[in-house]
């Protein structure tokens, strides 16, 4: 029976812990990669097709339909998405579902490069503590834009930029790629110092190299020689989601199940593995491929997210889950976003002991899990409630799934077919 569209409907993700997870999973391209290329295929002048590209996540139908209404040429197909300049920027105005995602920040470089203005609604994302946008505005500053910032608002004015050296104060991933993007079209060589060089940021260089920029990364600092035209009219394919990679790695290994995921390789993860294999779990490339036994018992753990080349802070939620299965005590510290442990409050309700010290969390695992109702407080945190709930006796059910469904496609469809007893439940909320 459909439901009427003007009704309210509660989406949830109901999960019977208790079984293994194993089998193969293919991994969605990486969202954080398909993000910037989107944007940055905008600065072509012939259309730019993209493969792999993770559509059904909403981070990334709301960049496309933002993108669109400013004047850019997208069409999509499949996991397909060709981009064009089009008319961007139009008249300068936004949607407002823009203020929804932080990567909606992009336009601001991409009107930059091209000229003229744009009223970009504050962005949003994740509420894991303080994300300043502050180093994209000085940034994009100091290239020649005029930046103003209102209460709901950044404006931004551009009548061509000029290559200027930039010093980021620390090594912004998305501050990086906004102003690799709009140096691509400034008069003269820009150098970005302390930027981000993380497999995306190196992705999204040979994209826009082959587009017809000229950049080079090595060693935390980006060069851009600047072009008066960027051609576009190539193909490329988006990297596999390493974060997803990760997420099923997780799943397996604490349910002691054998994963292989085809089309991936520890290059993408190489500190992620590093620990993974201190906690217990078993990995190896065979092929094309990588497979993961999770059948030896877990050790706990010292985790300190860092930079690129370090374990992202996007990762702890889901390393949180694995010291739950591991007897004795680890520790989690996040030196990005201290404020990433609000997920922490919703694992506490499967009957796990975890403490908080500031950015620190200690986390007392081997205590057997019972089913709770949890929320998704974030991206990260949500997904970490599915695989607990996964170890869990009894039923779990997750809510404010739209948060997980930001960054990962279809989690409860790919989990059910590795053996979770979980289902997508839809009704009308009460």
């Amino acid at each position: 029976m459909s439901i009427s569209m003007s009704r309210v409907l509660d989406r949830t993700i109901a999960v019977t812990g208790g079984r293994k997870i194993g089998g193969e999973v293919r991994l969605s391209g990486a969202k954080n990669a398909a993000l910037p290329m989107i944007a940055a295929a905008c600065l072509g002048e012939e259309p730019t097709t993209l493969l792999d590209v993770p559509t059904g996540l909403r981070d990334v139908q709301i960049l496309i339909k933002v993108l669109k209404e400013a004047g850019a040429s997208i069409q999509t197909d499949g996991n397909r998405v060709s981009c064009s300049r089009g008319t961007f920027p139009g008249n300068g105005s936004v949607a407002e579902v823009a203020g929804e995602i932080r990567y909606s920040l992009l336009l601001l470089g991409l009107t930059a490069a091209m000229g003229g203005e744009v009223a970009l609604p504050v962005p949003g994302g994740c509420k894991i503590g303080d994300r300043k946008y502050d180093l994209h505005l000085m940034g994009l500053g100091k290239l020649g834009a005029v930046v103003t910032e209102e209460e709901t608002v950044i404006r931004l004015k551009s009548q061509g930029l000029r290559g200027e050296s930039i010093e980021l104060s620390l090594p912004t991933t998305s501050g990086t790629e906004n102003l690799m993007i709009a140096a691509a079209m400034a008069q003269g060589e820009t150098m970005i110092l302390n930027a981000n060089t993380r497999p995306e940021i190196m992705e999204l260089g040979k994209l826009l190299n082959l587009m017809g920029a000229d950049i080079t990364c090595s060693n935390r600092i980006v060069r851009i020689r600047g072009k008066q035209r960027i051609r576009g009219g190539v193909q490329y394919s988006v990297m596999p989601g390493w974060d997803e990679a990760v997420t099923y790695i997780a799943a397996a290994a604490a349910t002691g199940g054998e994963l292989c995921i085809p089309n991936f390789n520890l290059d993408f993860i190489q500190e992620d593995a590093k620990l993974l294999r201190e906690i217990g779990v078993e990995l190896f490339e065979w092929g094309n491929a990588l497979y993961v036994q999770g059948k030896r018992g877990k050790k706990p753990f010292n985790l300190f997210t860092a930079p690129y080349p370090g374990i992202n802070s996007d990762m702890q939620p889901i390393f949180a889950v694995l010291a739950l299965v591991a007897p004795g005590q680890s520790s989690i510290t996040d030196q990005r976003f201290a404020d990433r442990f609000k997920y922490i409050e919703e694992l506490k309700k499967f009957g796990s002991t975890i403490h908080t010290f500031g950015n620190t969390a200690i986390i007392d695992g081997g205590t057997p899990l019972r089913g709770a109702n949890v929320k998704a407080t974030d991206l990260r945190g949500g997904a970490a409630c599915v695989l607990a709930g996964l170890l869990a006796e009894g039923e779990t059910v997750v809510g404010n799934i739209s948060q997980i469904e930001r960054g990962y496609e279809d989690i409860a469809g790919k989990l059910a077919a590795l053996g979770a007893a979980i289902e997508l439940k839809v009704g009308e909320a009460q």
